[in-house]
């Protein structure tokens, strides 16, 4: 090997759990989401989906 030359190496899959989960939160829009929850702050990709999260600690205040 050269000067500048490097060595990648790839994973098949994923074999991490937090990597699973991070994944799975990425793609159901709860990590980068543009509306947060009023009560915990957790994101979301629709207003209602915020609203509802705490919906039940909303309505017992």
């Amino acid at each position: 090997m050269g000067s500048g030359d490097a060595i990648l190496i790839k994973k098949d899959r994923t074999s991490s759990t937090y990597d699973i989960l991070l994944q799975k939160a990425v793609k159901e829009g709860r990590v980068g989401g543009k509306h947060r929850c009023p009560v915990c702050g957790m994101r979301f990709r629709t207003e209602k989906d915020a609203s509802a999260c705490c919906a039940k600690v909303y309505l017992k205040t």
